[in-house]
């Protein structure tokens, strides 16, 4: 297959689309549950898989996301009114439960009509302070067991903010090993990020594996460290997920969920197996050094024209990432002021495809080398996942009970030299509960 229709399969994530039926085949992350902090609370104007919608928290405290317009003169629900029972049309006040099922309507006599009438809504849970959605038109599967989703508060946090790209730039960045030693690292002090050891900082050029898991790609990362090797392994989790190593802070990861083709929702976790979440680690973050960046949480109209209340990076492509010339950030010699938003200035100004407004990459144009075999690996893994329904159905089959996300990074020392060897011995530590067939 040429790159120019991988590009085309990969990207597009609409209705019809064979990436939109994988993304609808597992449960995605929506809102943080404190964008509904309480009953009957202003709604969420969002946007999934080009799909706009709107999220709301009734009087009893339900959850309920459903199409962004009444189904009368398709007025925006936003404006409507949260009640008891559901999201009243301030137009013509047709009265919507979570279900999306019609329950009153005000300027119609005939009360039978509203069992006639019902909008599209989709299955929505709440786990980890984090509202998930179900957008298949299937029974959905177990919900993922994610090492993180059912510890304590104090032990794990997330965070959400929107990145101005395709989805596929954004997580591909998470595979792209040999980047952090380059972009993140500052040479005058040899100062990388604090889930990095030195080494990174010194070795330029790892070693890069990938190998296909249950559920994704796992990439590799083999850097000198005296008479050992320091490993890195981070696991793509299928379609967009990451779980990323750390070596003194919280495990992170990302999720990059598609607003549609052109804009992302990039999700960050992590999660501290010790205790609760370290003061240094929430300093650093909160200094926006990390994930997230700094943002501000208001209402934001994306370049197709539909606005969608989210977090907004206060460095921007639009004020050149505040970038400072004279002097290098903590962590880069770009002068861009954090993790974040180094990554986004790059993944957001890629050679773009003329046809989607600077938001797709002309992957065509590409000059690809050995260390993007993560990348290229994952490419391949998800476009045989697509390739048929036969594939399809095989991988949500795969993920039925939520076991095959069960899986952890890992940073560590060995004295293995390979990637087999390395694998032989420390197999065990990239699961966090059983392993799946």
């Amino acid at each position: 297959m040429s790159t120019e229709s991988k590009l085309d399969v990969l990207s597009h994530v609409g209705q019809g689309t064979k990436m939109g039926a994988l993304f609808r085949s597992v449960w995605l992350p929506a809102i943080l549950s404190s964008q509904l902090p309480a009953p009957k609370c202003a709604p969420v104007r969002l946007k999934l898989l080009g799909e706009e919608l709107v999220a709301f928290r009734n009087g009893a405290g339900e959850v309920g996301i459903v199409q962004a317009n009444c189904a009368h003169r398709l007025a925006p629900l936003f404006y409507g009114r949260v009640e008891d029972k559901g999201i009243r049309c301030s137009y013509h006040g047709w009265l919507y439960n979570e279900e999306g099922q019609c329950l009153q309507m005000q300027n119609e006599a005939d009360a039978s009509i509203c069992s006639k009438v019902k909008i599209k809504a989709y299955k929505a849970v709440e786990r980890a302070d984090i509202v998930w959605v179900y957008m298949g038109a299937d029974d959905p599967p177990e919900f993922p067991k994610f090492p993180w989703i059912d510890l304590p508060k104090a032990q794990r946090n997330a965070t959400v903010w929107i990145q101005e790209s395709n989805w596929l730039q954004g997580i591909e960045g998470e595979l792209d090993s040999s980047h952090v030693s380059i972009l993140h690292t500052n040479p005058e002090t040899m100062a990388t990020s604090p889930v990095h050891r030195p080494y990174s900082a010194v070795d330029l050029t790892p070693k890069l594996y990938a190998k296909d898991t249950p559920v994704g790609v796992l990439a590799v990362a083999r850097r000198n460290a005296g008479n050992e090797y320091y490993w890195r392994v981070a696991q793509f989790m299928v379609p967009s997920f990451s779980s990323i190593p750390a070596a003194d802070f919280p495990v992170g990861g990302r999720a990059f969920i598609p607003i549609d083709d052109y804009n992302t929702y990039t999700w960050d976790f992590n999660y501290y197996l010790k205790g609760a979440l370290p003061e240094d680690f929430l300093d650093y973050v909160g200094k926006g050094l990390a994930f997230p960046p700094q943002s501000e949480y208001r209402p934001y109209r994306l370049n197709t024209g539909t606005i969608v209340d989210t977090f907004v990076p206060v460095r921007t492509a639009a004020n050149n990432y505040l970038i400072n010339r004279q002097g290098a950030s903590h962590s880069s010699p770009s002068g861009i002021h954090g993790l974040n938003d180094q990554d986004r200035a790059m993944q957001e100004g890629m050679l773009a495809t003329p046809e989607s407004d600077g938001r797709i990459v002309d992957r065509d144009k590409e000059f690809l080398v050995a260390a993007d075999i993560a990348i290229v690996r994952s490419r391949r893994r998800l476009m045989r996942i697509v390739e048929s329904e036969e594939s399809l159905n095989k991988f949500r089959e795969l993920i039925r009970d939520g076991s095959a996300y069960g899986v952890v990074p890992l940073d560590v020392l060995s004295d293995a030299d390979e990637l087999d060897d390395f694998l032989q011995k420390h197999q065990g530590e990239l699961y966090s509960g059983v392993q799946p067939a």
